[in-house]
């Protein structure tokens, strides 16, 4: 399994979002996991998080539903060779970050420019 160089950081989200994965410009990956989670919680949220990258999710044109379902599944072949032609999606920033939760149903509540819920 080839999982790509990735930084993991653990903060406080919007409880709908048990995690979420970030493409950085140079190639790596942020995941932020919710602080709000329990430690097996958070565990979990970053397992899935890594199958994401474990299969080339950022690199292939496929509904996010199809993904989750298949990050959720069982483990990848071994032999997963990277994508010929990688395109990653990037979110330019928080606002386009939050557009993507929404637009999975993750986020119900708009988000400051800290990532914290706007009551």
């Amino acid at each position: 399994m080839r999982i790509p160089d990735h930084y993991v950081r653990v903060l406080d989200l919007p409880p709908a979002v048990r995690g979420v994965t970030v493409p950085n410009d140079d190639g790596t990956f942020s995941i932020y996991i919710n602080a709000i989670y329990d430690t097996d919680s958070q565990r979990r949220a970053l397992e899935h998080e890594l199958e994401h990258l474990a299969r080339d999710h950022f690199y292939k044109e496929a509904p996010v539903a199809a993904q989750e379902a298949e990050a959720n599944s069982s483990p990848p072949p071994l032999s997963a060779a990277p994508p010929e032609e990688p395109t990653v999606r990037l979110y330019a920033g928080l606002r386009a970050l939050e557009r993507y939760l929404r637009s999975i149903g993750a986020l119900e509540t708009p988000i400051d420019e800290l990532g914290q819920p706007m009551v």
